[in-house]
């Protein structure tokens, strides 16, 4: 995978390890942006699915899901 790939799935784990607070905020920021270039739009994208599963999912899903970002990322 590519290194600047690697990056966004570690700050999106990051963000997710963090909770739902953390990644409403992310979103906040990231959407007040005048100019959103395409790395920007694919982040909101993960994050709108970050922030849906950490909504939906329980913890055990929640804690699984991290792991598997953070597998990946190592990996």
């Amino acid at each position: 995978m590519a290194a600047s790939y690697m990056r966004s799935v570690n700050r999106d784990a990051q963000a997710m390890s963090l909770g739902l607070p953390r990644v409403l905020t992310e979103i906040k920021r990231l959407e007040s942006l005048k100019k959103k270039d395409k790395s920007v739009k694919k982040r909101l994208e993960r994050l709108y699915t970050a922030r849906n599963h950490l909504q939906n999912s329980t913890q055990e899903e929640r804690i699984n899901l991290v792991q598997q970002l953070k597998e990946i990322n190592s990996g």
